[in-house]
């Protein structure tokens, strides 16, 4: 891989950029904990499993940067985990991690969750704001569980309900497979069906320090609202976080059940959203599978 142009004659002699591999995850996680991130070395290895990275190192091998991306078919992509190190950061190192994966990803529609301070350098990259992403996180307490509408009921773990979840019409854009293998495989899950089919589903899954819970697709919140108040009440007492689109009436009810708003993130992609019409059969995202994947 090309070294950027934007790097002193000094830098480059320093600085290397690389594919990501398996033994570069225990010090990428390094550099997660010195920010502060929730990440545990766990969701670093499902990550990385799922997709491709590159990291910048030093010549003596240690990684001082990192992206990782996903390509969730043939069209659209994401870009998570973009990290340098503090010691590292103002030298162009984060840009060229950018460019190097743009390469990677010719023609595809790219999607990221940025934080505030990040977003005029994907601007300027040609990325635009799509929205807020609000982090809702705490010890939760218990919660009442909210009722289905009549002649539609949830159907709790596996319960076979595999092959809808994969390639049903309830997950836009049928997909992404190795996702739903992975969520199948680490998780829990919950199926809303009825006699017309399946109106919703969602996950719940280890990750950083406690729980999360997400994706949270339906075709309705009467449909995701008890879903999310589900897996509120099973995780009482514990951590739990989920990541929702910017919704008052949901955020009210996530701070009533203990999981307070931390923090948010703003989401952009390389297309300008164009505002069209939903339909009644069109699902939406209540709560995103994370931050990295979107």
């Amino acid at each position: 891989m090309t070294q950027s142009a934007s790097l002193s004659p000094v830098l480059q002699t320093q600085i290397s950029f690389r594919p990501m591999q398996a033994d570069d995850l225990a010090q990428a996680w390094q550099l997660s904990k010195d920010l502060a991130w929730p990440h545990r070395l766990e969701d670093w290895e499902q990550m990385f499993s799922l997709g491709h990275g590159v990291v910048a190192t030093t010549p003596d091998d240690a990684v001082i940067g990192t992206i990782l991306w996903w390509a969730w078919g043939l069209q659209a992509a994401c870009l998570g985990m973009i990290i340098v190190s503090p010691a590292w950061q103002g030298h162009g190192i984060g840009k060229q991690l950018m460019a190097l994966a743009r390469q990677a990803l010719p023609g595809y529609r790219l999607h990221l969750n940025a934080t505030s301070t990040g977003v005029p350098l994907y601007e300027k990259t040609g990325f635009h704001s799509t929205g807020v992403i609000a982090q809702h996180q705490g010890n939760v307490s218990t919660v009442p569980l909210i009722p289905l509408p009549e002649a539609v009921e949830c159907a709790y773990g596996k319960c076979g309900h595999e092959h809808h979840l994969r390639h049903g019409p309830c997950h836009p854009q049928n997909g992404p497979f190795r996702l739903i293998e992975l969520l199948l495989n680490e998780g829990r899950g919950i199926v809303v069906d009825s006699e017309k089919g399946i109106l919703g589903f969602s996950f719940c899954r280890k990750f950083g320090w406690g729980q999360v819970a997400g994706p949270v697709i339906a075709q309705d919140p009467v449909f995701a609202l008890p879903m999310l108040a589900y897996w509120a009440g099973t995780c009482a007492g514990q951590f739990l976080r989920t990541d929702i689109p910017q919704d008052e009436t949901v955020a009210a009810l996530l701070d009533q059940w203990g999981l307070l708003r931390v923090g948010s993130v703003v989401s952009m992609t390389t297309e300008p959203t164009e505002s069209t019409a939903s339909t009644p059969d069109t699902p939406s995202c209540f709560a995103l599978c994370s931050q990295a994947f979107g």
